[in-house]
């Protein structure tokens, strides 16, 4: 029999609801490694096992399946999945490619729990598709903070001009999602970070008030990198102050690259 040729499933479905939670895992597994298009339904409904390795393997197999009809349930598998999970749910979802990209900007718009609109932007965001800038900016108005996060490490990488002006008022006035938080300054300095990188020199304060913290607070490699990448002479002496404070730290390490960087 090829290795490519689906083998039959027949075997592993009497241990899909035994008791065991290592008898289901290793059904599950089976029904994975079987690449047998019969095993979607049985796949599909191990993603409302409660062991991890089960769903694990349920996760694997509806991806190395490839049927898009897998796509709703893995998104409302993410309503109640551990971290472990979410990370694996994300790795299939993304997988499907093309297929996932109106699943994933409906769950942004639509979906009501908030970590299912978070990694539905993250998914976004590693597709490199059109509408993925587009979602990450509604996020920033999401009432969630998590999803707020999501889309400012979406942001960052995506450099987009049209970022810029959504950007710069995130930090000027963060969004009402956030006025409990104590950190306020920590998600304005992620949305300087973005700002940063399409060379706006509005990030320049916010990122300047980073060396005016604790040492262990500053983020000073991503503070010192995003400085160097704002076109204007202001940076420059803010980039000295690392190397001023402590010159055999990693920080100003980082500031010599940096402007070594720069001077060429």
């Amino acid at each position: 029999m090829s290795a490519k040729t689906p083998k039959p499933i027949e075997p592993y479905l009497p241990g899909l609801n035994d008791p065991d939670a290592k008898i289901r895992r290793e059904a599950v597994k089976g029904l994975r490694q079987s690449r047998n298009p019969d095993a979607l339904p049985h796949l599909i409904a191990a993603l409302q096992d409660e062991s991890v390795g089960v769903l694990i393997h349920a996760i694997r197999g509806l991806e190395a399946l490839g049927d898009p009809a897998a796509i709703p349930p893995l998104l409302v598998r993410l309503r109640g999945a551990s971290c472990d999970v979410c990370d694996e749910v994300g790795a299939a979802l993304v997988s499907f490619g093309d297929e996932a990209v109106p699943h994933l900007l409906a769950a942004v718009s639509d979906d009501p729990h908030p970590r299912v609109r978070a990694i539905a932007i993250t998914c976004l965001r590693q597709l490199r598709t059109d509408g993925a800038v587009e979602a990450a900016l509604s996020g920033l108005d999401d009432p969630d903070p998590m999803v707020i996060r999501s889309a400012l490490a979406a942001l960052w990488p995506m450099k987009d001009a049209r970022a810029r002006e959504p950007l710069a008022r995130f930090i000027e006035s963060p969004p009402a999602a956030l006025s409990a938080d104590s950190d306020l300054f920590g998600w304005r300095r992620e949305a300087a970070f973005a700002l940063a990188e399409l060379g706006d020199e509005r990030a320049v304060d916010v990122l300047a008030a980073s060396f005016n913290l604790p040492p262990d607070q500053r983020r000073c490699i991503d503070t010192i990198r995003q400085l160097g990448k704002i076109g204007s002479p202001a940076v420059r002496p803010l980039i000295e102050a690392y190397i001023n404070d402590d010159p055999e730290s990693t920080c100003a390490s980082q500031a010599r690259s940096v402007l070594a960087d720069l001077d060429r």
